[in-house]
């Protein structure tokens, strides 16, 4: 089970009374420290999309959800070991993922030039050249690209930046999923080639609504004899209005 949702956050008031059953008070009292309404709205945006996402999956399990977070951040729900989150906002747009293994999600707003010195700073020496002799009009979107498979892979790793990005890279390749979720995406998919373990992860690039923004899943495959295409040739992002 794999299921992706999203949600426009920002013009909303998470603090009404209408949302309350999906915020911990925990959250409440964060939010209070986000400098901005905008930034305040998305952090709280995010946990409402997951308590939503819980009850469109019929998780089954009392809502607002409590969870825990590793060392690292990565949350995990108390009541559902069985089952797996993560989420992500950015610019207007919150997006959450749940599943039955371990998952990592990124969202990100595309439609800002990026300065050089981050662009090498991100892209390691193959993507760098795979970059730089692609079209110039091409470069910025893919660059947003690349930083949402790296941060969904360090998201279902589980350790964020902690991990070096040395120690992995992103080749895109050719694909064939026909999903809605993928299909604009098929010609690119991208593949993690990594030393950190031995476990095998898939990744994929998510066309949601708003073409400014791009999106990736990253999950582990705990069965390497299932195709690729069995496990996101059905998948869709779910656009939740509330």
């Amino acid at each position: 089970m794999i299921r992706v949702f999203t949600m426009k956050a920002v013009g909303k008031d998470f603090l009404a009374a209408s949302w309350s059953p999906y915020l911990t008070e925990e959250r409440k009292k964060l939010a209070d420290r986000k400098k901005g309404e905008r930034e305040r709205q998305l952090f709280l945006g995010a946990e409402v999309l997951l308590n939503l996402s819980l009850q469109q999956v019929d998780a089954r399990i009392p809502i607002p959800a409590k969870y825990k977070r590793n060392e690292h951040g990565k949350p995990y729900l108390d009541d559902r070991q069985d089952i797996y989150v993560n989420w992500s906002h950015s610019g207007d747009y919150v997006i959450c993922a749940v599943a039955d293994r371990e998952v990592g999600i990124d969202l990100q707003y595309a439609g800002k030039e990026p300065k050089k010195s981050l662009v090498r700073k991100l892209l390691q020496p193959d993507e760098l050249h795979f970059y730089e002799n692609i079209p110039e009009s091409e470069r910025q979107r893919l660059f947003y690209e690349y930083w949402a498979v790296k941060e969904s892979f360090l998201k279902v790793l589980g350790t964020g930046f902690a991990t070096p990005l040395d120690r992995f890279y992103v080749e895109f390749r050719k694909g064939s999923d026909v999903s809605d979720a993928v299909k604009k995406n098929a010609m690119k998919v991208p593949y993690i080639i990594q030393n950190i373990n031995h476990k095998q992860y898939l990744c994929r690039l998510l066309s949601v609504k708003d073409e400014g923004y791009t999106a990736a899943l990253c999950i582990e495959s705990l069965d390497k004899s299932l195709q690729e295409g069995e496990l996101f040739s059905t998948l869709e992002v779910e656009e939740i209005e509330e």
